[in-house]
């Protein structure tokens, strides 16, 4: 396996910048698709934007390690890939073995020597970061993005030692945390989740935030009755809810369903949607440009979220961006977001009857009505503004910064 070596920069990354230099540590990127790998790269794009040096520790894609300039929107970030093995039980998720984790990290921090530290999770490189950030006395922040209870779908053990492995999961957390000047999660459900499971002082809430100026708000409720989902095609989405309610749907209104993403359910869900015989109007498109997402939130006419597992959900954001009333499953953090007859509706969890009755409603509603459910819905969408997010983001640099 190839490891880090100050040899493997392609170019110099101490490119000067007006701000700090910030170095993000992620064990999901892009090319992965997904909210933590989303708020990764969106929040280094927005701190490079306002002047700030961002480097960025991401597993590569394969064995080798390899370390320069990547290009994102219109910033240039450099990124440091560290080898990593893909986990066996899952179709693109890899890893960086923790037995190397910390001498990799220790040769990135060599390399960025960064003024703060920013770790995206408690396992792998966001906890390797966490470890030796602390012991050089770099201020550190971390945000959290995942529950152990997540992750037991693709741990490959016996339901039997499940709950173990989740209170093995919660005390990492606890204890590569603890390591750190300020922790964050994305809603304040997430955060007080995370505080109930490890013991910690306060856990901040920060969205992930949007840039809202990407997305073309509506004017007016389409012409046509479309249906969309965006998101991850795998288990914990529930999706098998989303086609059994559109199945119901079908039965009182001409609609289409829009499913956007990819997954390891795409098959299955493909098969489900020919059994309940309405595959001739679900579109399942896989990933698309910007432009096309952009299109296709501006001609949904309701957006479904049926998800139970969510800490944020920046897709369901973006429908609001869009000026587009959601119906979304009333767990976890989506009911901050969404309230019942405002910015769209709430469903039972796994209840496809619940979820066709708010889908119903947006789809019958009045002109006037859906205008209401608009408004609604853009007013929600910039409160999670991306300039408030990054704002505050700096300042706990500072502060983090003031603990050291």
């Amino acid at each position: 396996m190839h490891t880090l070596s100050p040899s493997d920069r392609t170019a110099d990354p101490h490119e000067p910048g007006s701000g700090r230099r910030i170095l993000i540590g992620a064990d999901t990127f892009p090319p992965n698709i997904n909210g933590a790998a989303r708020f990764a790269r969106d929040h280094a794009v927005r701190l490079a934007r306002r002047g700030h040096t961002v480097h960025v520790v991401a597993p590569a894609s394969s064995t080798r390690a390899s370390s320069g300039y990547e290009h994102f929107d219109d910033v240039t970030l450099f990124v440091h890939r560290l080898p990593s093995l893909r986990w066996p039980l899952h179709d693109w998720l890899r890893f960086v073995p923790p037995w190397e984790a910390r001498s990799l990290v220790r040769k990135v921090l060599n390399i960025a020597e960064p003024d703060v530290v920013h770790t995206q999770s408690f396992l792998g490189i966001g906890r390797a970061l966490a470890i030796e950030s602390h012991s050089r006395g770099i201020p550190t922040v971390a945000t959290n993005h995942i529950m152990p209870e997540n992750v037991l779908d693709y741990s490959g053990l016996p339901k039997a030692v499940q709950p173990a492995l989740v209170r093995y999961g919660w005390n990492l957390a606890k204890s590569t945390y603890a390591r750190v000047g300020a922790v964050t999660s994305p809603t304040p459900i997430a955060a007080s989740y995370l505080q109930q499971h490890t013991g910690l002082d306060r856990v901040e809430p920060i969205s992930c935030g949007i840039d809202t100026q990407r997305f073309l708000p509506k004017s007016a409720k389409p012409a046509r009755n479309s249906v969309l989902y965006v998101g991850r095609l795998d288990r914990e989405k529930n999706l098998h809810t989303l086609l059994n309610s559109f199945a119901q749907l079908r039965n009182g209104h001409a609609a289409t369903l829009n499913i956007v993403g990819h997954g390891s359910e795409r098959e299955a869900l493909e098969h489900r949607a020919q059994q309940l015989g309405i595959a001739a109007d679900v579109t399942f498109h896989g990933l698309v440009s910007d432009e096309d997402l952009v299109r296709l939130h501006h001609e949904a006419t309701v957006f479904v979220m049926p998800s139970a597992a969510e800490l944020q959900s920046l897709a369901t954001l973006e429908a609001l961006a869009s000026a587009t009333p959601a119906v979304v499953a009333n767990a976890m953090a989506l009911p901050h977001l969404v309230s019942d007859g405002l910015e769209g509706y709430r469903a039972e969890v796994e209840n496809p009857t619940s979820f066709t009755v708010g889908i119903s409603r947006i789809l019958e509603a009045s002109a006037a009505e859906y205008q209401q459910h608009m408004r609604a819905a853009l007013g929600r969408a910039a409160q999670h503004d991306s300039h408030h997010v990054v704002a505050r983001y700096e300042d706990l640099y500072d502060h983090a910064a003031n603990l050291i």
